[in-house]
């Protein structure tokens, strides 16, 4: 079972409500912000086109560059992480037969899987956006930062284990 376009659509849109609505009673000022919005660019099949691709993974960045400012770094980060998630999937993965993209799904992964395959892309995604968001590297960044993505990935894997994960497929 892939991930279908309504299924897409819809955590799209869940992650967009989530942080306009529960990241600001949830946040933990100074210290860690849940952003479970990059999940959108790790759920992006590799079986689509890439131009597809890269079209949804630009409009989505614009859209939270909209809504949440500041403006630019949404679609900058994400379209990085959107780069990065293949050559980082083959990484952990260097036996995949040339076919794999067209077969592979997220849903096919594991819960240890995919907490290898998110939480470093999440980090990277973060230690950008809280990095150029602030212009400057440093102890605290790089604390908010890991601490962000933790609290990220927490909600990412909730996700993925209620909705997406294919319970029975590995036995």
């Amino acid at each position: 079972m892939k991930v279908s376009n309504l299924t897409l659509s819809l955590i799209a849109g869940f992650l967009l409500l989530f942080q306009a609505s529960l990241t600001p009673l949830l946040a933990l000022p100074e210290l860690a912000w849940p952003m479970p919005y990059v999940f959108f660019w790790l759920l992006l099949p590799f079986s689509w086109p890439t131009r597809l691709s890269l079209l949804l993974a630009t409009a989505y960045g614009l859209l939270l560059d909209i809504v949440f400012p500041p403006p630019g770094l949404h679609t900058f980060c994400g379209l990085w992480l959107w780069a990065l998630r293949k050559t980082w999937l083959q990484t952990l993965h260097p036996n995949l037969p040339a076919e794999w993209q067209a077969s592979f799904s997220i849903d096919q992964l594991s819960s240890g899987e995919f907490l290898a395959y998110a939480l470093p892309l999440t980090f990277i995604h973060h230690l950008l956006y809280f990095t150029l968001g602030r212009w400057s590297l440093h102890g605290t960044i790089l604390l908010q930062a890991l601490l962000s993505t933790i609290y990220t990935f927490l909600w990412e894997w909730l996700i993925f284990e209620l909705f997406l994960r294919q319970k029975y497929a590995r036995r």
